[in-house]
């Protein structure tokens, strides 16, 4: 491997490290939407369709994106939970507006 090749094998590696998939933690706005990159909406949709088409969107990206489809199913599952949550909390303040002063 020459020097160049070398140069742009680990620019493209730091490349793809500065832009991680999945993030430890995702936030939500106001409206209870999660705030996610193109990539994790796409792996969120996906898991929302079922295990049968994440696996599939993982399998024919697995040297992109690097990610397990078990981590990714959980963190799917936990973001969905933070979502139900977060609406649940918002239609309780909503209804008893008196609540927070």
């Amino acid at each position: 491997m020459n020097t160049s090749t070398k140069v742009r094998v680990v620019s493209l590696m730091l490349a793809l490290a500065a832009h991680p998939v999945m993030a430890q933690e995702a936030r939500l706005d106001k409206d209870c939407t999660p705030q996610l990159t193109y990539a994790q909406q796409r792996l969120y949709q996906k898991a929302n369709e079922g295990p049968d088409a994440l696996r599939r969107f993982i399998f024919i990206r697995r040297a992109i994106l690097q990610v397990d489809t078990y981590e990714t199913a959980i963190w799917a599952a936990w973001l969905s939970e933070a979502r139900v949550a977060c609406l649940k909390t918002a239609s309780v303040a909503q209804a008893n507006p008196d609540s927070g002063r």
